[in-house]
């Protein structure tokens, strides 16, 4: 079994896709369903993010780490990744750090709606 996707609302969808191809991210395919514009990007070998986008949607986009702790990504060179996030319009959760407990080197990133991102790599 692999991971399709993962869905994530967002209130500005020229925004997060700037953001995400700044990350390496490509657009794989998109469609409209119900007034949701639905758009799909990933990099080569992974799973991909549904970006969903409602014009018509009345409450605010707001992630909670309570909720939805983080999405991981394993990357190659976790500091290139950290600065090419924040200079695409991330901000900076955890800078690059060893994790020993989860044999990792990672950083955490929000994204511009808020969701935490997690760039590492294996110890």
């Amino acid at each position: 079994m692999e991971l399709a996707h993962v869905a994530i609302c967002v209130s500005d969808l020229d925004r997060a896709l700037e953001f995400y191809g700044e990350l390496g991210f490509e657009e794989s395919h998109r469609f409209s369903l119900n007034g949701v514009e639905n758009v799909y990007v990933g990099r080569e070998g992974d799973g991909d993010l549904q970006l969903r986008y409602d014009p018509d949607r009345t409450t605010p986009i707001a992630p909670s780490r309570a909720d939805t702790d983080h999405i991981a990504f394993t990357v190659d060179d976790v500091e290139a990744t950290f600065e090419t996030a924040l200079e695409a319009g991330g901000s900076a959760v955890l800078e690059p750090t060893e994790i020993e407990p989860a044999d990792a080197y990672a950083a955490f990133v929000e994204d511009p709606e808020g969701y935490t991102l997690e760039f590492y790599r294996e110890l």
